[in-house]
């Protein structure tokens, strides 16, 4: 379940409002479940992992500042309190559990707050590309981070921090919430 779908090939978005428009429509979704959910349903009840829904919130908080360091040639790992040595040396499941453990004791005002404005500075970021910016490589906004998928288009990214990501975890907070 911890799964993150950071990358992705065939992103299936062919034009910039394609893209902003499913990023909108599922964070709505989201945010609409959290609305009609009360505080103490947001920290009590846990999934299999041990996860609650605030946990999951701060988990979409840190990967968004992720993909804000990622279009900004900064560290992602940094980004989401970890060192880069200790970064590279963790898989996803090593690098959500860091997120997780960090962000357990934080009140549940401090998380829905980063939630919202993280978000919001994604969503700037975004809105400010051109449909050439979103096409452009991993490499292009990471150039000193090789791999297999540094040169596939950043929207893959950008997609799988926001709307895939975001579906995924709402998928868990509906479980965690019914």
């Amino acid at each position: 379940m911890r799964c993150h779908t950071a990358k992705m090939t065939d992103p299936g978005f062919r034009t910039k409002a394609e893209l902003l428009k499913a990023i909108e429509e599922s964070r709505a979704g989201l945010d609409a479940l959290l609305k009609r959910a009360r505080p103490d349903e947001l920290t009590g009840r846990r999934d299999d992992a041990g996860w609650n829904v605030k946990d999951h919130l701060a988990h979409i908080a840190a990967w968004e500042r992720s993909l804000i360091a990622l279009l900004a040639g900064r560290s992602r790992a940094k980004a989401v309190g970890i060192d880069d040595g200790e970064y590279a040396g963790l898989d996803t499941d090593g690098i959500n559990a860091r997120i997780q453990a960090e962000h357990e004791e934080r009140p549940l005002a401090l998380i829905l707050s980063e939630y919202q404005e993280v978000h919001e500075q994604v969503m700037y970021r975004v809105r400010r590309m051109s449909q050439e910016d979103l096409e452009k490589p991993y490499s292009h906004y990471q150039p000193d981070e090789p791999g297999e998928q540094a040169g596939a288009p950043i929207v893959g990214w950008i997609i799988g921090n926001t709307c895939g990501h975001f579906d995924e975890h709402r998928n868990a907070i509906e479980a965690l919430l019914a």
